[in-house]
């Protein structure tokens, strides 16, 4: 393929994807003909030469994507989609190369000042902000990142996939390991080719709908192949960047800790079910036992210590003095080595490990508590008591330097990882929790009717019911929706006993709405007998404005306050940016919860409480993505207790998580936002009254654009569901979870990851940015001196200047004549014409506001690499939005939707989605 590619540095990175476009045109040769790289060639051309304002292309482009046979069509949505996943890999290259020249430039040549936006700058930030070692102490003692994974219907990678685009990308980091003669040391000219045949082959799409239990293992990927390695990595980071400038400080040995949802979250996912949890709970377990195990093999061969040439400790030496040991290989190394304590110790620790992972399996927690069963399964402080009495042992002898290496970094993977890997939350909406209490009520004799009780008369019966001592609760009578809160509660409660709290996270209750949400999940957890942490998520315009009350009446509620107080005084909050921009748009969404942070963090330190806010972001602008430290920073006041806790969405994982050098980067760009963030939360910092006017004001106007178009327009979802390619999204195999919540299918219903997601495929990306020009021209209107301010927010309130410069790569991203195309599957034309005119103009007004606001010519004009990144891609993104648009109007006209015809088709929509997503490093 030749090119025109999206490039950072315009000599290594341009020739490195001219170099892999190369070798991917005489593959498509090799396999497909000249034909095809010939006709691929055309429908580049064509599209460039569009996008140069030719309209002749532009109608001969859409044109030939309309004689392409459907056999065609996927070879050119392959094409296109296979040059996005080597560009993406040769740009991701790149940075991993600056990253590793300015990190060893840092480490070469001290005092280097250190890289933008890492833990050392944050800490040289603060040592310039005359921040004491003692108060430096105290952040860092209460210091916590969890990043939380999701699973959710956008992230289209098959783990196949995955790993073959991590396997080529090792091969571009490092060619000299993978010379395959290694007399000669000569690289096979062929072998990036063979890779690339390899990405040519492989089916992009599932045969089948992946099961809850597949999402959880590619969730487990990331640990397997980079955090298991990578956070050690951090960890001495911190300790060497506070060495530079706290020496007295003692760095944090758990600031980075990890959740999950998928297995847990059961909001709409009928497939999650508590032997599906148990499962999960149990696979976390299981990596964690092979990766220590493994671990264990290879460092007990570097420990050969005899005996006979150092001492041990006394410790050790008991330790050592057992009888027959009950595993023969145990007892056959003892024999062969029996002047090799260390070697002899760590293979009891294996054995013990090796046992674990026969004997323990998903009914172990799903089965009543059994008398003692937890003291015989390995807890995590056997491993840390063995290393440590290891490492001390070493370290007060000869061979002290042993402690370091395998043996430091081992321990290091146990504290931050422990035996379970990642924390798993559980997630249901609160009318399940409504229906279950319902049900349980009645089955106790405690009211008819639970839900025709007033608020007040249900607060009333439910603490009645927590006071007294709970009653003994049937086991298998329940409706399937009830049995799944009561099961999924019993599970979390066994794996309490049986793996301890670095197994469980947090019961997250979604769409909370009132106290009786709050207290209906404390009265079940009363009911199992087993105490979580409850987070209440709101996450609607309306709950968001509704959160400091209910919080208030938590706090109030004496059995809650004992809950808490139960829990270390520590509350968990999350809040939605997902749905609360589905409910109210872009601007109103993003000042509702800059609001909500202010009121919720208020009330918790008037309580006196520790506050964790849970950040329900996405990968998109829309959902609350864009650069992390800068969104940590422009509201840092949910900080001032030093915790956080980020959603890490299904579909970023793959582009986040993949490679060390990148995730290192991700969590060390979130540690300095949080660190000074922290730092900046002890401080009251007011923002001026006109600036909060302001923002009132242009909020109300953005709301009433936006909610006169999606809720009362009774014509606008019509167009959205024809518009977009939603309807094929929905029957995609991509996730386990339904793309509705209901069968009602309205805008309420929808999830808000598809509803993105739709947009983002067909190019409007709506929800980053409608309704926001409506607002900041009518409030510029009003006067010079409104124009003046928001110049002035923009320039010195870094909330406000987020907000813009997130909407601006939106914007960019954005194509209207693009998404024209996919306007002309309306069949209504009265429809279409009024609505695509309506949200185009939209969308040109709020360009031009943008630009008056930022004193640009042209969006991101200040981030140049970045906008020419987007450009660049475009002629190659551009034929596969018109594949998408002329394959989902075949389908649609198909009248047998169940033929192997419509079956093609779909797989190259599939395609496309693909290659759409990787174009535009983004999904929804």
């Amino acid at each position: 393929m030749a090119s025109s590619p999206p490039e950072n540095n315009p000599d290594t990175l341009s020739a490195e994807i001219r170099r892999l476009g190369r070798i991917l045109g005489e593959v498509i040769v090799k396999l497909e003909g000249k034909g095809i790289l010939d006709l691929e060639e055309k429908l580049r051309l064509l599209a460039k030469s569009s996008r140069a304002g030719d309209s002749q292309a532009e109608r001969d482009l859409e044109r030939a994507v309309q004689k392409l046979s459907v056999s065609e069509a996927a070879s050119m949505a392959m094409a296109f989609t296979v040059y996005f996943e080597l560009v993406n890999l040769a740009e991701e290259t790149h940075r991993v190369r600056l990253l590793r020249q300015r990190r060893r430039a840092q480490y070469v040549n001290p005092p280097s000042p250190p890289m933008r936006e890492s833990i050392g700058a944050a800490l040289r930030e603060l040592k310039a902000r005359d921040v004491p070692p003692e108060t430096v102490q105290q952040l860092l003692d209460k210091l916590s990142i969890e990043l939380v994974f999701t699973a959710h219907p956008t992230e289209a990678k098959r783990r196949t996939m995955l790993n073959k685009l991590q396997r080529l990308a090792q091969r571009l980091h490092n060619p000299e390991a993978y010379v395959e003669d290694k007399v000669t040391g000569i690289a096979n000219p062929r072998a990036l080719e063979r890779e690339i045949t390899s990405l040519w082959l492989t089916d992009r799409s599932r045969s089948a709908r992946p099961e809850v239990t597949d999402e959880v293992r590619t969730g487990l990927w990331y640990f397997d192949t980079t955090l298991w390695q990578t956070l050690p990595l951090l960890q001495d980071e911190f300790e060497r960047a506070l060495a530079e400038t706290y020496p007295t400080v003692k760095a944090p040995t758990r600031w980075i800790t990890f959740g999950s949802w998928m297995g847990g979250d059961r909001d709409g996912n009928p497939f999650v079910t508590p032997a599906v949890t148990a499962e999960t709970l149990l696979l976390h377990r299981r990596l964690a036992l092979d990766k220590l195990q493994i671990s264990l093999r290879e460092l007990s061969k570097l420990l050969s210590v005899s005996s006979h040439l150092d001492a041990i400790s006394p410790q050790l030496s008991e330790l050592l003095k057992y009888g027959d040991h009950p595993d023969p290989h145990v007892r056959a190394l003892r024999d062969r080595y029996p002047h090799e304590p260390y070697r002899l110790a760590l293979a009891g620790l294996r054995s013990r490990l090796i046992e674990a992972q026969k004997i323990e399996n998903p009914q172990l927690l799903l089965q009543p508590q059994t008398p003692d069963a937890s003291t015989h399964l390995l807890k995590t402080s056997d491993v840390v008591d063995l290393l440590d009495l290891i490492n001390e042992s070493l370290k007060t002898h000869r061979a002290a330097l042993l402690a370091d290496g395998e043996l430091h970094r081992l321990r290091q993977q146990v504290t931050l990882f422990g035996l379970s890997v990642a924390r798993l939350d559980v997630r249901q909406h609160s009318g399940r929790h409504e229906s279950a209490v319902k049900e349980i009520f009645h089955i106790l004799k405690l009211t008819p009717d639970y839900s025709a009780l007033s608020e007040e008369e249900r607060l009333a019966l439910l603490l009645k019911v927590i006071a007294e001592p709970p009653p003994t609760l049937p086991v298998d009578s329940f409706t399937p929706e009830t049995g799944d809160v009561i099961g999924s509660l019993r599970v979390l409660k066994r794996a309490l006993e049986l793996y301890g709290e670095e197994a469980v996270g947090a019961y997250v209750i979604s769409m909370t709405h009132d106290l009786s949400d709050v207290i209906e999940i404390l009265a079940l957890q009363h009911l199992v007998g087993v105490s979580l942490d409850i987070a209440p998520l709101f996450e609607t315009l309306g709950d968001l404005e509704a959160a400091p009350g209910i919080l208030e009446q938590m706090f109030t509620c004496e059995p809650y306050r004992n809950h808490l107080r139960a829990r270390h005084d520590h509350q968990m909050i999350m809040l939605g940016y997902s749905d609360s921009n589905k409910d109210c748009g872009y601007l109103t969404a993003n000042w509702a919860l800059f609001q909500a942070q202010e009121t919720i963090s208020t009330v918790c330190r008037s309580h006196k409480l520790g506050l964790t806010l849970f950040h329900g972001r996405g990968g998109s602008i829309a959902r609350g993505g864009g650069p992390a430290a800068k969104a940590i920073l422009a509201q840092p006041c949910g900080l001032y207790d030093a915790k956080i806790r980020v959603t890490e969405q299904g579909e970023v994982l793959s582009t986040r998580y993949h490679d060390p050098d990148l995730a290192f980067r991700i969590i060390e760009q979130m540690a300095y936002g949080v660190l000074l963030g922290s730092e900046a939360a002890q401080r009251e910092v007011k923002v001026p009254e006109e600036w909060r006017t302001a923002m009132t004001e242009m909020s109300r106007l953005a709301y009433d654009a936006y909610y006169k178009l999606v809720h009362q327009d009774s014509e606008f979802i019509e167009f959205w569901r024809t518009a977009t390619p939603i309807e094929e999204i929905s029957g995609l195999k991509l996730g386990s979870r339904p793309t509705f919540r209901k069968a009602t299918k309205s805008v309420e219903d929808l999830r808000a990851i598809p509803w993105v997601f739709s947009w983002m495929q067909s190019r409007f990306v709506f929800p980053g940015w409608y309704g926001l020009g409506s607002a900041l021209v009518q409030f510029a209107e009003k006067g010079p001196e409104q124009a003046a301010l928001l110049r002035l927010m923009y320039k010195e309130w870094m909330f406000f200047r987020a907000t813009i410069d997130n909407a601006q790569l939106t914007l960019l991203k954005a194509d209207m004549r693009i998404a024209f195309h996919y306007a002309s599957l309306v069949p209504d034309e009265k429809v279409r014409v009024r609505i695509f005119d309506c949200i185009a103009e939209e969308f040109h007004r709020t360009e031009i506001a943008i630009l008056e606001i930022t004193g640009q010519k042209a969006l991101l004009e200040r981030e140049p690499v970045l906008a020419k990144s987007v450009q660049l891609r475009n002629p190659y993104i551009d034929p596969l939005n018109y594949i998408q648009v002329d394959m989902i109007r075949r389908l649609r006209g198909l009248e047998n939707k169940g033929s192997s015809e419509a079956d093609a088709i779909r797989a190259v929509i599939e395609l496309t989605i693909n290659g759409v997503s990787g174009g535009l490093k983004n999904t929804g």
